[in-house]
């Protein structure tokens, strides 16, 4: 403000000035001019009149002069050779203007030396001048002073510029009473140009003063100002930097509106700072609250940017970057075109809703319930509730269902079929009777045995921990179930080969499910084993785990099966399985038992190769 001030008084100081200066040399000029049009208008009159004289004083004397032939001869020689009479009537000649010009010069030098009187006759040709031979001067009929005499004015000045001497000067014309010639007188316009020197000298030397004084008093008035400027704008400075506690001095000896500023200011500053730490409290909680939620929260904007994340959303959708301060597409976070959409209608609708979706998230794939939320005009809340668990479980209750349903289904449709048969044993031989029985009776044995490994899965899977523990030898566990499988190796020609060490490993859990696990690893190795071959078991213990490892050399599987082999009901080969009376429920109690255990079960194997099964466990 002060600077504006400061320029735009300079500036009118200045302009004033000027037009001051202007208005100044305009009058002086029009002063001059008149004043010397007055001078000129005497000029030319008494040109006139001393003329008149001249003309009369002329005829008198040759009045007396003598009338012989000698004298006449002498006087005629004369005029041809020294007059050129311009009117024969009046005796005017061109000597007697010339004497006339050269007395009314000699009369008005006094006031003026660069007088210029000219002479010329009724059409502008000129007859006589002071400053050059008339018979060196063109016409000057097309002079503006000239013409408007010529046009009938009586007088006529102007100012301009003489082609002929290159200067400016001021012609005033008039009529003569003698043979309506015109008589013209001018004067140089030098002395304005001093003039306009003088003004513009003395303008600039009063304009030099008043902006002095103008800006000394400025200065004055604005020191104060300036020093509350200062404290203002390095307040500001400190509180730009994050220093709330920054106040204005409030100095009492300033002028009242200042100090007034200055209170107010300050109370302002204060309401901030109390309100800024009430909302940075409020911001931590809410920062803290969010960022402690187990679930992913976003922030959308209209344009489809996400503004904000908490930390589990960064960490989940693997984003590092602040979108608080470098906004990103929802999409990219997402990976999926249809939770935009939702976007899209929740700012339409303004109305909450609710969908599932399996999103990529760091390294998979996750089901989510994604519930979408309106905060305002330009923001929705997306937030991400992980059901993986839940929908995994989902699929697996399905998928038991279905398979558990095929499985039972199957023997049971078996021996309906040969009850019915045995009904009508009219036809059937006593051979075949006892046949049907024997293929009931295993039918009957299968799905026995796989109610029975439902049930221990069911069992299994309900448990947190297991709670009937007991210190027992696991070497000795082990030795009692190859003495319980070797009938059923035998039959195989497989070798079942324990390791030497260690010969005592005492644990504590709960015998059975422990026995569960060795007697289900080795009837699976042998079961789905070439005929002839090998087995071998390795017990060992690395701190307070246990590891039981089962390799065999047997057909083994390729690695999408391995990845597979844990679940219910799954068969690398299901027509040998059901051949050789397997449940597919074996492999998936192992994996359950080992999770109770804190544990866990893992397979390698390679095709025509054999494969090797460890299950850690924490007994």
């Amino acid at each position: 403000m002060k600077k504006r001030l400061r320029i735009l008084g300079n500036i009118v100081i200045i302009l004033v000035i000027t037009i001051v200066s202007i208005l100044n040399y305009r009058e002086l000029r029009s002063k001059h001019i008149r004043s010397f049009e007055n001078y000129l208008a005497n000029v030319t009159s008494y040109f006139d009149r001393a003329l008149s004289r001249n003309i009369i004083k002329s005829n008198s004397t040759d009045n007396f002069v003598s009338n012989t032939e000698a004298d006449e001869a002498k006087r005629t020689n004369q005029a041809e050779n020294t007059k050129q009479i311009i009117s024969e009537d009046n005796g005017l000649t061109q000597e007697l203007l010339e004497q006339t010009i050269d007395e009314t010069i000699e009369a008005f030098n006094v006031l003026v030396s660069d007088l210029r009187i000219t002479v010329m006759d009724e059409t502008g040709k000129v007859l006589a001048d002071s400053n050059f031979p008339g018979d060196k001067l063109n016409n000057h009929r097309a002079r503006p002073e000239v013409w408007g005499v010529i046009s009938g004015e009586d007088s006529l000045s102007n100012v301009r510029f003489s082609d002929t001497e290159s200067v400016e000067r001021l012609y005033f014309s008039a009529r003569s009473n003698h043979n309506n010639m015109i008589v013209r007188a001018a004067v140089l316009m030098d002395i304005l140009i001093n003039a306009g020197s003088t003004i513009t000298l003395y303008g600039v030397i009063i304009g030099g003063i008043a902006l002095v004084l103008f800006n000394l008093i400025l200065s004055l008035l604005f020191k104060k100002q300036d020093k509350h400027q200062a404290d203002l704008e390095k307040t500001l400075a400190k509180i730009e930097s994050g220093d709330l506690s920054a106040r204005m001095e409030e100095d009492r000896h300033t002028f009242a509106d200042y100090y007034k500023f200055a209170e107010n200011f300050n109370m302002t500053v204060t309401n901030f700072e109390q309100d800024f730490k009430e909302m940075q409290a409020g911001r931590a909680w809410l920062d803290a609250m969010v960022n402690s939620l187990m679930e992913p929260l976003v922030v959308v904007n209209r344009d489809l940017q996400v503004v904000f994340a908490n930390k589990y959303a960064k960490t989940l959708f693997n984003r590092d970057i602040d979108p608080e301060v470098n906004p990103y597409p929802f999409v990219l976070l997402t990976h999926e075109d249809k939770l935009d959409d939702l976007c899209q209608k929740v700012f339409i609708n303004g109305k909450t809703v609710r969908k599932e979706f399996k999103l990529q998230v760091t390294g998979r794939y996750n089901a989510f319930q994604v519930m979408i939320s309106p905060v305002d005009a330009n923001d929705v809340v997306v937030l991400f509730n992980d059901i993986s668990y839940e929908y995994e479980a989902r699929e697996l209750r399905s998928s038991f269902v279905a398979n558990v349903t095929h499985e039972l289904k199957t023997p049971l449709t078996s021996i309906r079929g040969f009850v019915e048969t045995l009904r009508n044993r009219d036809n059937t031989a006593p051979e075949q009777i006892n046949n049907f029985l024997e293929i009931i009776d295993v039918e009957a044995a299968r799905l026995e045995r796989l109610i029975n490994d439902i049930l221990r899965l069911s069992d299994i899977e309900r448990l947190n921990d297991d709670s009937e523990l007991e210190d027992f030898d696991l070497v000795e566990l082990l030795d009692e179930c190859l003495v319980q499988l070797d009938d059923q190796a035998s039959e195989k020609q497989i070798n079942l080969i324990p390791s030497d060490d260690p010969t005592f490993l005492p644990v504590k859990a709960n015998r059975d499910r422990i026995k569960q696990v060795l007697l289900n690893l080795l009837e699976n190795a042998i079961k789905y084993h070439r005929m002839k071959g090998n087995i071998w078991i390795d017990l060992r213990r690395k701190g307070r785990f246990v590891t039981i490892k089962v390799k065999d050399d047997g057909y083994g599987f390729d690695e999408q099966s391995a990845k597979r082999v844990f679940e219910r009901f799954y068969r690398v080969d299901k027509s040998r399985s059901r051949m050789l009376g397997g449940t597919g429920l074996g492999l998936s109690i192992v994996k359950h038992i080992a999770l109770l255990y804190d544990g866990e079960a893992s397979v390698k194997s390679i095709p025509d190769k054999g494969s090797t099964f460890k299950v850690i466990l924490k007994i």
